[in-house]
């Protein structure tokens, strides 16, 4: 699993320390470990303890050593990173000669205990949400409504509800401190698109002020929140594919659409079905962040919900537990889809693709997947300014070009001709749809812009500037209900967009709920605190 603990349990072996009652420390490490690896809280909670009084009296430097990197791991596990920072600087004390690994650990460490030191944390019924950025605050309650939600809708699906206290929740302020936390290299996330991971018992995320166009924080922190359940219930013999899937599944249950799919999801699918083009459950192995383009792993994502939504239907309404069961007794996952389907594999891989057929879905030409895109390390953080990549040299960027131009200069029934062009090419061209309605926006053309926008954010449902360009257009018409949707989903998706909430303000406003206004004005002023810092 890659875990520092893998690697001392090695030496933990070689050990030949005894003690006159009760397990002895070389015992006790390798069930705590276990227990670590397993999230077994309750029972680490109890070895620690143990480890901690025999700490106390072991007189072999081997052991102490030992120990004290149990300790380590075990408060690092918790969260706990100043305690865990204690603990490495003993073992270290014991023995400055210890190995790379734990070295590397050490300095990880210290930099979490840097990142969180005065960080701040709020807590609800089932969890704690700990943030150290001041503007990541504005996170913290649609955050911690929305996991209590996703709370009760899983502990509802599952039948279960993990143990072992508050879960703990994390906001990284940059991605190469999420990088630090999980372990594994900044460019390896960045590549992937990777902004949240479920690991060592807590839910860390990078923060949306990281992204150019943030991202839709609230539906990922519930599709951690599922992965958090499956690993509590089954431990680590869950296999990638069904992890994701279950995931994926149930990450909107919380607001009552469990299973539900974008449009270029169901255009990947069945795009993919007909050409050939599947991705297979071992091509997934061992996780979606080794996928080379957004595009694979947006099609390995819709198959795998797909999947386990058919299962279901399929096979049961218990089908889930019962592979899951069968799984944590070790079966593997084809044998134990077989038992519990009661058919061959690829019988039920085959009446997967049926029904999928025959859902009829639409294929969209041109459809995009969008990646997410981090910011530089050299951009101002904070910035209002959405910066877009350089586009390529076609017929469709040039026309984007040109309506670029004429509309700084003012010119925006010239800039949307040329966007039109534009969009008559690539008729789901995410930019060329977004620049189109925002400059029939600024035209003053409110009616024109609704069907690019209207275009735009139904195909692309986590476009957060196309929903406050949506909002202009319904407060330019004084649809004010709609305009509010609106911009209240594009605050879903990038809470540090500036302009939703000035909007937002003016329009609760005019409503007399006076509530909302200063709802809208605290999150204002939240998100420019230590502007630039």
């Amino acid at each position: 699993m890659g875990r520092i603990s893998l690697v001392l349990l090695l030496l933990i072996f070689s050990a030949a320390a005894s003690a006159p009652t009760g397990p002895s420390l070389s015992e006790l490490f390798q069930k705590g470990y276990y227990a670590l690896d397993n999230w077994q809280f309750e029972d680490a909670d109890e070895i620690a303890v143990q480890v901690q009084t025999l700490l106390q009296t072991e007189s072999k430097a081997r052991l102490k050593e030992q120990a004290c990197y149990f300790l380590a791991q075990y408060w690092f596990d918790k969260g706990e990173y100043q305690k865990s920072f204690a603990q490495l600087d003993a073992a270290l004390a014991v023995n400055p000669k210890s190995g790379e690994d734990i070295k590397l650990f050490h300095q990880r460490v210290k930099r979490l205990s840097e990142i969180f030191s005065g960080a701040q944390e709020t807590q609800s019924r089932h969890f704690r949400l700990r943030w150290s950025d001041p503007r990541d605050q504005v996170l913290v309650k649609p955050g911690l409504l929305v996991l209590e939600q996703a709370f009760q809708a899983l502990s509802r699906d599952f039948n279960f509800t993990p143990a072992g206290g508050k879960i703990l929740v994390e906001i990284y302020p940059r991605l190469e401190d999420l990088a630090a936390g999980v372990g594994l290299e900044e460019k390896m996330l960045r590549d992937s698109g990777t902004v949240a991971i479920c690991k060592f018992r807590r839910l860390m995320l990078v923060s949306p002020r990281c992204l150019l166009f943030g991202y839709d924080y609230q539906t990922t922190l519930s599709h951690e929140l599922v992965h958090f359940f499956v690993y509590s219930r089954n431990g680590d013999t869950v296999p990638i594919w069904l992890h994701e899937g279950l995931a994926r599944f149930e990450d909107q249950s919380y607001k009552n659409a469990a299973g539900q799919l974008d449009p270029v999801s169901k255009s990947l699918l069945i795009s993919a079905l007909q050409s050939n083009q599947l991705l297979t459950f071992s091509q997934m192995h061992p996780s979606f962040a080794q996928f080379k383009t957004p595009k694979q792993g947006q099609l390995a994502f819709a198959e795998v919900t797909t999947m386990v939504g058919f299962i279901r239907r399929q096979c049961g309404n218990d089908a889930w537990f019962k592979l899951l069961d069968l799984l944590k007794q070790g079966k593997n996952d084809k044998a134990a889809l077989e038992q519990v389907c009661g058919q061959s594999f690829d019988a039920l891989w085959a009446g997967w693709k049926q029904e999928i057929i025959a859902q009829n879905w639409k294929l969209i030409p041109g459809a995009e997947v969008l990646k997410l895109e981090f910011k530089e390390q050299s951009m101002k953080e904070g910035a209002e300014d959405e910066t877009e990549p350089i586009l390529e040299k076609d017929q469709t960027s040039e026309y984007i070009r040109l309506g670029d131009l004429l509309r700084d200069r003012g010119f925006f029934q010239a800039a949307a001709y040329e966007y039109q062009k534009a969009v008559a090419l690539e008729p789901y061209n995410s930019r060329a749809l977004n620049k189109l309605g925002l400059c029939q926006v600024l035209a003053g053309n409110f009616k024109a812009a609704l069907e690019p926008l209207t275009r735009l954010t139904e195909t692309y449902p986590q476009y957060s500037t196309g929903f406050v360009n949506l909002g202009l257009a319904y407060s330019g018409l004084q649809d004010d209900a709609r305009a509010m949707a609106a911009f209240e989903r594009a605050l879903e998706l990038n809470p540090f967009n500036p302009m939703p909430y000035r909007k937002l303000v003016e329009l609760y406003a005019q409503t007399g709920n006076q509530a909302k206004v200063r709802e809208m004005q605290e999150a204002y002023n939240i998100i420019h605190q230590n502007q630039g810092g």
